[in-house]
């Protein structure tokens, strides 16, 4: 099943250095035009599987609630009209894809997947990472994630 994703967990998993780890555990992550911008050309160009799709239909991105930021609205739209996963860590976001029927998943879902293919021995360094290069994670979350990874 084709990935797509919005900027952030790109963007968290790149800022604690970690864009080998997700692209070891995704493979290839299609993109919308506007995470593109968001993400930069630089990024989109130098990391080949970063693929760029274009949303088919308009009218369905401008009927997603506009506190979603363009790109999460268009990765849930190209998601659907691809029939694909998205990665995505807003609850907003993630709130609309279930209500569409999108099978949808985040990057702690990822950190597991990396795991579990024995890509990392423990996750607990990892998701440091990810907390001090300032992806937001509540402290429960953070907690019970470890817990049920067995590192808690």
């Amino acid at each position: 099943m084709p990935i797509v994703s919005n900027a952030g967990p790109i963007l968290s998993f790149a800022r604690a250095g970690k864009l080998d780890l997700l692209q070891s555990v995704v493979a290839e992550l299609l993109i919308p035009d506007a995470v593109g911008v968001e993400l930069g050309g630089d990024l989109v160009e130098k990391f080949l599987w970063l693929g760029r799709r274009a949303v088919g239909d308009r009218t369905l991105v401008e009927a997603l609630p506009p506190k979603l930021h363009l790109g999460e609205r268009e990765a849930i739209v190209l998601a659907k009209e691809m029939s694909a996963g998205l990665l995505i860590d807003d609850r907003e976001a993630r709130r609309e894809a279930a209500a569409r029927d999108i099978v949808h998943f985040g990057s702690l879902r990822v950190l597991k997947r990396a795991k579990e293919q024995g890509l990392l021995v423990r996750i607990k360094p990892v998701l440091d990472d990810l907390v001090s290069s300032g992806t937001y994670i509540g402290k429960a979350l953070y907690q019970e994630f470890l817990r049920q990874a067995g590192e808690g």
